[in-house]
């Protein structure tokens, strides 16, 4: 099965750039084609799907744009070419991608288009597979929800969101929807296009997903999955009652929160201890999957990028004595980041280096959570609160805020209820909540920050051994990535965000 997809992926690859121009005239798709339902519920596992065995890089890659992340200088020149590599990123430069800059990165473009060529690979064979008829439609409302997922993540790296001027006429990314191999070149469709694909591939995965429901476990793709990113896609939409609908139906059945009580949080946490995103503690997960994340200097006793001082102070006072003596209040302030040391006679200074909400070592696990339920169904309620005054929104939006902090703060104090109703005091609280308790996780705090209206924020680039320092401050018109110019260049009909 590897070797099939392996012809079809470079065919994709060679057609996302330049069309295909006979590449691959000497192959016949129907001699590729497995020929059984189990056999395109493999290839999806393995191509349709992270791998982490293959170092497939997607979680946390939009970190370093935003305000949850500070440069922290060189503090070892064994790092300094990871060091000027960020760089360009860190200061959001333009030519990020590009060869004079911080060079070709796949998993801004490659890597999710492959992985869209999988889904559309299973979606274009299913019928003509022989196997169980239940089977083939939850494969292919698996399909369709992973795909949306993908062109979700894309459409908000490259195009303006949803709710910044006329999505119908801001350029998104290309849609491509079959395995077909042809030879022509894609525009970008609209971001109003892409939201449309991505909203009825979530509606018919959702459907698929619930009429053959197979009861796996969460490390596959289900119809709450699919409901919980309708109502995430709604939510950038702005279509406040469909994100409290598609929220409050997956709590209806999954209303489970992990205590953070129960993790232990004795001593701070090494890059590889997990929280809310483990296989021990999957109380709140709706779905995950093991990805992988290049560390490169975290683990170091100085990283080049770490959490910023302005996330930090979200989560209140939090030091090694404090987690020792479970002090801390918000024990998201601990177990949500790794911790490292310095040396510091007489001893060691432990600190919170970098996001950690569901790392190891290399790898990272991260999905979709309940938590984010909450809060997308308490966003919905603020909103309409907002503008219609009506006060039962603001308590049920509250009870939303509440149920989930109760989970997050240590039980050795007695939990103060948020009882905000002023509307704006109670949108900034729900904003602070959101960051704090989604930070490091997906790409919500990019997401975020663009819906929020794209305020903005300042990065300040230094080299610990030098008195220079480079501060950029991130406008709108940098809330979309360049694409990177060797894509441009085989494609020219790729309009480059200005």
């Amino acid at each position: 099965m590897k070797s099939i997809l392996l012809i079809i992926v470079s065919s994709f690859m060679f057609w996302m750039l330049v069309g295909c121009d006979g590449f691959l005239d000497e192959y016949s798709i129907s001699e590729v084609r497995p020929t059984e339902v189990t056999d395109l519920e493999q290839l999806l596992l393995g191509d349709a799907y992270l791998d982490a065995d293959q170092k497939e890089v997607q979680y946390n890659i939009m970190d370093i744009f935003t305000d949850d992340i500070k440069c922290n200088g060189l503090g070892n020149e064994g790092y300094r070419d990871y060091f000027e590599h960020m760089r360009w990123r860190f200061l959001w430069e333009p030519n990020m991608f590009n060869a004079a800059g911080g060079g070709y990165d796949a998993a801004f473009w490659e890597l999710p288009y492959n992985k869209i060529l999988g889904c559309n690979i299973v979606l274009d064979c299913l019928d003509d597979m022989t196997g169980e008829e239940s089977l083939r439609e939850n494969l292919r409302g698996e399909a369709f929800v992973l795909r949306s997922l993908y062109y979700l993540m894309m459409v908000n790296m490259y195009g303006m969101p949803y709710n910044e001027g006329d999505p119908a006429r801001n350029p998104g990314v290309p849609l491509k929807l079959t395995m077909d191999v042809r030879d022509e070149r894609f525009p970008r469709n609209t971001v109003a296009e892409v939201y449309g694909r991505i909203e009825k591939d979530l509606l018919t995965g959702n459907r698929l997903l619930t009429e053959n429901d197979y009861k796996r476990n969460f490390l596959r793709i289900g119809h709450l999955a699919a409901k919980a990113l309708l109502s995430r896609v709604y939510l950038y939409m702005e279509d406040w009652d469909r994100a409290i609908a598609y929220a409050d139906s997956v709590l209806q059945v999954k209303p489970n929160l992990l205590d953070l009580n129960t993790v232990s949080w004795s001593t701070p946490r090494s890059p590889s201890s997990l929280s809310v995103y483990s296989i021990d503690t999957p109380d709140e997960v709706i779905w995950m999957r093991e990805g992988y994340r290049k560390l490169d200097d975290m683990q170091a006793s100085d990283p080049c990028y770490l959490a910023s001082d302005d996330l930090l102070d979200l989560y209140g006072p939090c030091n090694h004595n404090m987690v020792q003596n479970k002090t801390i209040k918000d024990i998201r302030g601990c177990l949500y980041f790794a911790w490292n040391f310095k040396m510091a006679f007489p001893s060691l200074t432990y600190y919170r280096s970098y996001l950690s909400i569901g790392g190891s070592d290399n790898g990272v696990y991260q999905g979709i959570r309940t938590a984010e339920m909450y809060l997308n169904r308490a966003e919905g309620y603020i909103r309409k609160y907002m503008v219609e005054g009506n006060m039962s929104y603001c308590r049920k939006a509250l009870d939303d805020l509440n149920e989930l902090r109760r989970h997050r703060f240590n039980k050795t104090y007695e939990y103060e209820e948020v009882n905000i109703t002023d509307p704006e005091l109670l949108f900034k609280f729900y904003q602070e909540e959101r960051r704090r308790e989604l930070a490091g996780d997906w790409i919500h705090r990019w997401c975020d920050l663009r819906r929020y209206g794209m305020p903005e924020i300042s990065h300040v680039y230094f080299e610990t051994s030098s008195g220079n320092k480079t501060e950029m401050t991130l406008s709108k018109n940098r809330y979309v990535l360049p694409i990177p110019e060797e894509i441009i260049r085989l494609n020219p009909l790729l309009e480059q965000n200005k």
